[in-house]
């Protein structure tokens, strides 16, 4: 069965069944790299708020969810991926619900601005091209980020990007505190 599984927490185990060939050839993260991102986001995740601004197969958030995230925001832009997400998490049972949105990046952080959510984590796993010294708009959604105010003071950004892309060691008041790389696949944490 094709899909991605869900390690820790209340859904652990569930399989989301996913297919990257139906949703356009999406990228999915990897269960070696969302285990890296959840060890780095660390214990403290638990009953602090999470948002997945680019969600894809909706993985991500679901797994902050399973470990009890609480809000968890789940924002896929692509209607097909935003359907198929809220089909599965229509299909099961959770204690608590995600907030589910189909909106572009900047309207997303607006929604939850303008709704006094505020979060510990916002994961950017945006659609990017495999290119070395090729840099993605991070400056631009790091700075919708600080102006939406929706980060808490001692929140992280942590972007998973091609390891050949170029990132800033500062977007705004944001800095660069570790990378880690996974092949060709790198996680950024800004704070």
């Amino acid at each position: 069965m094709e899909g991605v599984k869900i390690i820790a927490g209340e859904l652990k185990g569930r399989v989301i069944p996913f297919s990257n060939r139906k949703f356009g050839n999406a990228d999915i993260t990897t269960q070696k790299i969302k285990g890296a991102l959840f060890s780095m986001a660390g214990e403290w995740l638990n009953a602090r708020g999470f948002l997945d601004l680019y969600a894809g197969s909706g993985q991500v958030g679901i797994e902050a969810l399973s470990r009890g995230a609480d809000p968890t925001i789940i924002n896929e832009p692509d209607m097909q991926r935003f359907r198929f997400i809220q089909s599965w998490l229509e299909g099961i049972s959770l204690s608590r619900q995600p907030i589910l949105l189909n909106l572009d990046d900047k309207r997303a952080l607006e929604f939850a601005r303008r709704r006094k959510i505020t979060v510990s984590i916002i994961f950017l796993d945006p659609p990017y091209r495999r290119e070395d010294n090729l840099s993605w708009r991070f400056g631009e959604i790091m700075g919708a980020i600080a102006d939406s105010g929706i980060l808490e003071e001692d929140g992280s950004v942590i972007i998973q990007h091609y390891h050949g892309n170029i990132l800033d060691e500062e977007y705004g008041h944001y800095r660069l505190k570790r990378t880690r790389k996974f092949g060709k696949t790198s996680l950024s944490v800004y704070g």
